[in-house]
């Protein structure tokens, strides 16, 4: 029972960090658009703060992000199916609550880090057009739209796997018949009998 708990509950974690990790990485390249709209000048912000690796860290957040998406709709499937218990998922407010505080997290993280590995001043996270602040309203944001995606996607999900459930088959199952305790009584009416009872039909 206990390993059965700790794999369903890894089963449930799994797909919320990675659309976590999917979601930071749409935030933080959404905030340098915004931020540098240039091309030329994105460029050079992005080399000289620690980006360099960014082109793989989106191709890996898209693989986590549609794996998060996979995970979620097979699940929900089942569940529609009757083949799996339904998930306790969380709502969508208190979903999309877990998903900013953890991409903040992770946004947070990932800069200083990029900067500290690439020399440059973590002041520049403050003082440069409020990078940090805007970028951490920006994985809010972000993360309301991700908590809805994975929301609706699973009601989606779920539905589908109703509407192509097969209906159960009734199975006939006997079912104990109860006499009456007194004898039945004769009838004053011709062709006719008292305290007649028949079985109860079987329920499908």
């Amino acid at each position: 029972m206990l390993s059965q708990m700790r794999v369903e509950g890894t089963g449930r974690r799994l797909p919320f960090a990675a659309a976590a990790v999917a979601g930071a990485a749409v935030g933080h390249t959404l905030l340098y658009l915004v931020a540098v709209p240039d091309t030329q000048a994105r460029t050079a912000v992005l080399a000289a703060t620690g980006h360099g690796y960014w082109s793989v860290a989106v191709a890996a957040a898209i693989v986590l992000g549609l794996l998060s998406l996979a995970t979620v709709a097979g699940r929900h499937l089942l569940t529609g199916l009757g083949r799996a218990r339904s998930p306790a998922d969380p709502d969508l407010g208190a979903l999309a609550g877990r998903l900013a505080l953890l991409q903040s997290g992770i946004f947070v993280v990932q800069e200083v880090l990029e900067r500290l590995a690439a020399g440059a001043p973590l002041s520049g996270l403050v003082e440069q057009r409020g990078m940090l602040l805007n970028g951490v309203l920006v994985q809010v944001l972000v993360a309301f739209g991700v908590a809805a995606v994975l929301h609706l996607l699973g009601r989606a999900a779920e539905a589908v796997g109703r509407a192509l459930r097969r209906p159960g088959t009734c199975r006939a199952r006997r079912v104990p018949v109860h006499w009456p305790a007194l004898p039945a009584r004769a009838s004053r009416r011709p062709g006719a009998t008292a305290a007649i009872r028949a079985p109860p039909l079987p329920a499908c």
